[in-house]
């Protein structure tokens, strides 16, 4: 049954141009990817409470790791962008290309129990397999 509704058409925090892929953390904490110009990862409690925006490339995936590390694509940048619990930049993985670690339209993220990434690529129409 339909329970209720957040977020709106706009660029203010809490609010969308182009919503795309949710992920929830160990807390009930909800990250929806806003993949926009200035789109980024919005984050809310799960009654829709704004918490925080993840500043970062047009992102359009993202999966949420047991420890609560949040892993996204690079929008445009053909890679994988990893954030701490806290929202702090980790890193970056991958490059531009058809080779093993490169990337190449990242479309889809997924993380097992044991740390191993998942992610589906649209132009070089693969499946990666990467062990952390």
């Amino acid at each position: 049954m339909f329970s209720f509704t957040f977020g709106c058409k706009g660029s203010n925090p809490g609010e969308f141009k182009n919503p795309c892929y949710i992920a929830m953390d160990s807390s009930d904490r909800v990250y929806m990817t806003n993949w926009s110009d200035d789109g980024g990862i919005s984050v809310f409690t799960e009654d829709g409470n704004f918490i925080n925006k993840i500043i970062c490339n047009s992102p359009y995936s993202i999966t949420i790791a047991p420890d609560d590390y949040i892993i996204t694509d690079g929008g445009g940048d053909h890679c994988l962008v990893v954030f701490s619990p806290s929202h702090q930049l980790v890193g970056k993985f991958g490059v531009y290309g058809p080779g093993k670690g490169h990337f190449n339209g990242l479309l889809g993220i997924a993380i097992n129990s044991s740390g191993t990434i998942f992610v589906t690529e649209v132009c070089n129409r693969r499946l990666q397999v990467i062990n952390t």
